[in-house]
C-alpha cells in the first residue's frame, strides 16, 4: 500500500506571520476609516448649515507651537535619560543625537499598526551606541507608559467632567484608573511576557530582561509631565483658533489627552487619524469647551498643526543628514 503523505506540524515561517499580520492591518484599517469618516460626515451635514464665526490670533497659534516643541523636548531629554540609565556603562547620548532618532521615528505613527516608529527608535538608538536590550527596552517601556500615562492623567484632571464625557458612567472611570495605575507599576513584571506575545503575533524578534527601576520612574516623571505641558499648548491653540479658551486648564489637559490616548489605541489608524478627530469633537462638546460646529473645526485644525510640528523636526533631520554621534562617559 502506498505510504501517506506525511503532514507538515511545523508552524508559519516569520514571512508567512508578518504577511498575514499586514493583510490584517489593511482590512481593518479601512474598516475603522470608514466607520470615523461615516460618523463625521454625518456630523458635519448636521452642523454645516449653523454660522461659524472664529476669530483666529496667530500669535497664538505660534505660541501654542512653541509650547508643543517645548514638550517634545521634555520627551526627549526623557528618552535620553532613560537610554543612559537602562544602558549604564554605554554611551552618554547628546541631547541632538536623541532628539534626531526622536524626530525620524515619528514617521512611523503615521503607519498601520503602531510598531513601525517604536522599532526605528530602537535601531537608531543601537547605532548611536546603544546596547541592543536598552535600546529595544527604553522605545517599547517609554511609549507604553506614555499611554497609561495619558489616560491617568486624562481621567485626574477631567475627573469632575468624567460624568459627563462617558455619558453618566462614573464607576467605568474609577475601574479605568485603577487599571491604569496597576498597570503602571505592574509594568516592569509583565512587560517581557507582553513582547513574548508581540513576538508570536507579529514576528518581530524583541527582547527584555529585567527592567532597572531607574528607568521606568524617569518615564513616568517624564510622560506625566510632558502631558500637563500638552495640556498647556492646546488649550492656547484653542484661543488661537477661536479668539477664545472657556473652560479650566484642567479641561484641556483631558481634552488633550484622551483623545489622543483613544487614537493611539486604534493601532490600525494610522497616527490615530479619525478615531482622534471624532473623539475631540465630542470631548469638547461634552466639557462645554466648544460649540459643535467649534469642536469640528478645532479637531482639524489641531490635526493639521500638529502634524506639520510632529513631522517638520524629522525632515530637518533628514535635510541635514546628520549621523547618530555618541560621546563615552567620562
Amino acid at each position: 500500500m502506498p505510504s501517506a503523505t506525511p503532514t507538515s506540524t511545523e508552524p508559519p515561517s516569520p514571512a508567512r506571520r508578518n504577511k498575514r499580520w499586514i493583510v490584517a492591518q489593511v482590512v481593518l484599517t479601512a474598516v475603522v476609516f470608514w466607520y470615523v469618516a461615516r460618523a463625521l460626515v454625518a456630523q458635519w451635514r448636521e452642523f454645516r448649515g449653523v454660522p461659524l464665526v472664529v476669530h483666529p490670533n496667530w500669535l497664538y497659534i505660534i505660541a501654542s507651537g512653541a509650547l508643543f516643541w517645548a514638550t517634545y523636548a521634555i520627551l526627549v531629554e526623557t528618552l535620553r535619560r532613560l537610554l543612559i540609565a537602562w544602558d549604564g556603562g554605554g554611551a552618554r547620548l547628546r541631547f541632538m543625537t536623541v532628539a534626531r532618532f526622536w524626530a525620524i521615528s515619528n514617521f512611523g505613527r503615521y503607519l498601520p499598526g503602531k510598531v513601525w516608529g517604536i522599532g526605528a527608535m530602537a535601531a537608531m538608538a543601537q547605532q548611536a551606541g546603544v546596547g541592543g536590550v536598552a535600546a529595544a527596552g527604553s522605545a517599547v517601556l517609554n511609549t507604553i507608559v506614555n499611554i497609561l500615562t495619558g489616560a491617568v492623567v486624562a481621567l485626574v484632571a477631567g475627573w469632575s467632567s468624567f460624568d459627563r464625557i462617558s455619558h453618566g458612567r462614573t464607576e467605568l472611570g474609577l475601574i479605568f484608573v485603577a487599571i491604569a495605575i496597576a498597570g503602571l507599576f505592574a509594568l516592569p513584571m509583565v512587560l517581557p511576557s507582553m513582547l513574548s506575545i508581540i513576538r508570536r503575533v507579529t514576528g518581530r524578534e524583541i527582547v527584555i530582561s529585567n527592567i532597572p527601576h531607574r528607568a521606568f520612574y524617569i518615564a513616568l516623571f517624564g510622560n506625566v509631565l510632558s502631558w500637563v505641558m500638552y495640556g498647556a499648548a492646546f488649550g492656547v491653540f484653542v484661543r488661537g483658533v477661536l479668539g477664545a479658551a472657556p473652560g479650566t486648564f484642567a479641561n484641556y489637559v483631558t481634552a488633550y489627552a484622551w483623545p489622543y490616548v483613544i487614537g493611539y489605541l486604534a493601532i490600525l489608524a494610522p497616527g490615530g487619524l479619525g478615531v482622534r478627530e471624532l473623539a475631540l469633537a465630542q470631548t469638547l462638546t461634552a466639557l462645554d469647551l466648544a460649540t459643535p460646529q467649534q469642536a469640528l473645526l478645532i479637531s482639524v485644525t489641531s490635526r493639521l498643526w500638529l502634524t506639520v510640528l510632529e513631522l517638520l523636526p524629522g525632515l530637518l533631520f533628514l535635510a541635514v543628514g546628520a549621523r547618530p554621534r555618541s560621546q563615552a562617559l567620562h
